[in-house]
C-alpha cells in the first residue's frame, strides 16, 4: 500500500542517515538503538526553514549542522542539553532530526519526516514546538536559533508583514510569537542566523517571548554562525553572551568576506526603551532621510536607506539635549549589552561595502522615507508604542 510503501522509505532513509554518522567497525556496523526521549535541564532547537523551488541555502545549512556536530565532539557532549533540528530539504520535504552525542561521535536520530510542513503559520509553528517538546523535553528552558533568510521588520512584496523564510514560505514574526505563545514555550534566546533581523521593531515584537535577541543589523554572509566557535557558549545553561560576540566578529575579521555584525538584545529592557523614545519623539522635530547625519547600516540593500544604526539616530534626533541623549545612552547599554561589528558590511543586492563609523547593535527605520518603508513602519508594534 501507499503507506507501507512511505513508511519504507522513511525507514530506509533513517538507517541511510543513522548509517552515514556511523563509526569504522570492522565488524560491520553494529544496528542502532532505537531513540527514545529523555528529558534534559535545556533544549536548543535549532529551526531552518529555508524553502524555495531550489535551494541554494541547503548546502550552507547542512555545513552549520556539521559544524555544530563538529563543536559537540570537541566539547566531548551536549552536557545537559538537547539538540534538536527541523530542517526543510525544499519545500516539500522537512525533518525533525536530534542529534546526540556518544562513544565520541555524533549521531542524528530522525524522529519525523514531514511533508508539505505547514511552517508559515501560527498553528504550524506550534505543532512543530509540540514536536520538540516530546521528542527533546526540556525541564529547565528551551532556546531556538533560526536558520534561513530574513528582511528585519520589512513587508515582503508578496506577503503584507515582516518575515524571514525563502521564496516560497514567508514567515511573518507575528506569526512566530503567536506559535510560541500557543505552544506555551518561551526561549531564553532566540537567534536569527539571517540577515537583518537585528532591528527594534523585531526586538519589540519578540519581547514576551524570549529574554534575548541575537542577530545582525545587516547583511549575514551564506556561511552564516561560525558554529564551530561559537556553539560552546550557547550551549548551556547559561550562555556566555560576550564571547560569542567576541567569537562571531574575530572569525569574520579573518574571513574571505571580513564582513559581519552581531548585537545582543536583552528584550527586558524593550518596552522601558519604547516608552523612553515615545518621550523623546514628542519633544523632538522628526528625522527624516537622515542619511547624511545617521550610520546607513543598509549598504544600498534599500535604496533610500530602511535600517539605520538605532543609536546613531537617536544621537543625531537629540543632538541638543545632552539629558535626553545620556539617558538614552545608558538605557542603550543595558538594551544591548554586547555587539560587534566589521569596518565594513556589504550588501549583495546592492553590491557594495560601506564603513561602519557608529554601531550600537539594533536598528531602526523611523527616518526612512523609502516608500516601501514609509507606510509600513507605521504599522509596526514599535512605531505605535513610541508615537
Amino acid at each position: 500500500s501507499y503507506y507501507m510503501l512511505k513508511h519504507f522509505f522513511f525507514l530506509l532513509i533513517s538507517i541511510i542517515t543513522l548509517a552515514s554518522c556511523g563509526g569504522d567497525d570492522p565488524d560491520g556496523p553494529t544496528p542502532p538503538k532505537p531513540f527514545v526521549p529523555t528529558t534534559a535541564a535545556n533544549t536548543v532547537f535549532v529551526f531552518m526553514p529555508y524553502t524555495g523551488d531550489t535551494n541554494p541555502l541547503y548546502n550552507s545549512l547542512l555545513n552549520n549542522i556539521n559544524e555544530m556536530e563538529e563543536a559537540i565532539k570537541e566539547n566531548e557532549g551536549l552536557g545537559d542539553t538537547h539538540l534538536i533540528v527541523f530542517i526543510s530539504k525544499d519545500y516539500k520535504e522537512s525533518h525533525l532530526i536530534n542529534i546526540g552525542y556518544e562513544n565520541g561521535a555524533c549521531r542524528r536520530d530522525t524522529v519525523k519526516t514531514y511533508d508539505y510542513a505547514l511552517y508559515s503559520t501560527a498553528e504550524g509553528i506550534s505543532s512543530i514546538l509540540g514536536d520538540v517538546k516530546k521528542y527533546a523535553p526540556a525541564s529547565v528552558q528551551y532556546s531556538m536559533i533560526v536558520g534561513c533568510h530574513g528582511e528585519g521588520w520589512m513587508p515582503s512584496r508578496t506577503r503584507s508583514t515582516r518575515w524571514f523564510g525563502g521564496q516560497r514560505y514567508q514567515i511573518n514574526i507575528s506569526d512566530l510569537v503567536n506559535g510560541l505563545k500557543n505552544a506555551d514555550m518561551s526561549m531564553n534566546y532566540i537567534l536569527f542566523d539571517d540577515c537583518y533581523m537585528s532591528t527594534v521593531e523585531v526586538a519589540y515584537d519578540l519581547r514576551e517571548v524570549t529574554n534575548y535577541l541575537i542577530a545582525s543589523t545587516s547583511e549575514m554572509m551564506s556561511y552564516g554562525m561560525p558554529y564551530h566557535k561559537i556553539l560552546k557558549y550557547i550551549i548551556g545553561v547559561e550562555p556566555d553572551y560576550a564571547s560569542l560576540a567576541k567569537e562571531f566578529i574575530n572569525f569574520y575579521k579573518s574571513y574571505n568576506s571580513p564582513y559581519g555584525t552581531i548585537g545582543v538584545t536583552n528584550c527586558k529592557y524593550v518596552e522601558q526603551m519604547a516608552a523612553l523614545m515615545r518621550h523623546i519623539n514628542a519633544s523632538h522635530e522628526e528625522l527624516t532621510d537622515a542619511d547624511s547625519k545617521v550610520q546607513d547600516l543598509d549598504a544600498k540593500h534599500f535604496t533610500p536607506t530602511v535600517y539605520f544604526d538605532f543609536g546613531s539616530y537617536v544621537n543625531a534626533l537629540c543632538a541638543d539635549d545632552e539629558a535626553a541623549k545620556a539617558q538614552f545612552n545608558t538605557l542603550m547599554d543595558q538594551l544591548v549589552p554586547y555587539k560587534a561589528n566589521t569596518d565594513y558590511i556589504y550588501s549583495y543586492k546592492g553590491d557594495c561595502i560601506l564603513k561602519v563609523d557608529e554601531f550600537s547593535g539594533l536598528t531602526i527605520s523611523d527616518p526612512s522615507i523609502n516608500e516601501r518603508a514609509v507606510d509600513a513602519k507605521q504599522q509596526t508594534a514599535w512605531w505605535k508604542a513610541t508615537h
